[in-house]
């Protein structure tokens, strides 16, 4: 059977000072230790989802601004086209009109040279008749 005595007390009180100074030499300081940790890596933590946040905001910002220069430039693209195809319209007006005004010169010319050639037709067409009656009759008329 086991015996209570001294001895018995005398370990009881020495675990319990080992307790006593292993909790304020080792346990405590390696509490605070790891309570000192904890409390950086919350910090850690706090931050890192600060800059997450600091950063998601930054790409929407630049997702934004990068599809207002994708507006603007299709707008000044279309600007452009738009400009581009007045001023195509414009030439071809400006082609089509001289065109007309040059057909219409050409016209005009060919009518007179038909017209200076009808003249001369008519006024040789005697001299023409004259000279054909005297060879078919093969007198002098």
């Amino acid at each position: 059977m086991i015996d209570i005595d001294m001895s018995l007390v005398a370990s009881i009180i020495a675990v319990l000072a080992l307790m006593a100074v292993l909790n304020s030499m080792l346990y405590k300081p390696v509490r605070k230790i790891l309570e000192e940790r904890e409390g950086k890596m919350q910090a850690i933590e706090a931050d890192a989802e600060s800059y997450a946040r600091r950063v998601d905001k930054l790409v929407q910002d630049f997702e934004r601004r990068m599809e207002e220069a994708r507006q603007a430039g299709k707008a000044e693209f279309e600007k452009l086209r738009e400009e581009a195809r007045e001023e195509e319209r414009q030439l071809l007006e400006t082609a089509q009109q001289e065109a007309e005004k040059k057909r219409t010169e050409l016209l005009s010319q060919l009518a007179s040279q038909v017209e200076a050639a009808r003249k001369e037709l008519l006024a040789q067409a005697e001299v023409f008749a004259s000279e054909i009656a005297q060879k078919l009759l093969g007198r002098a008329v």
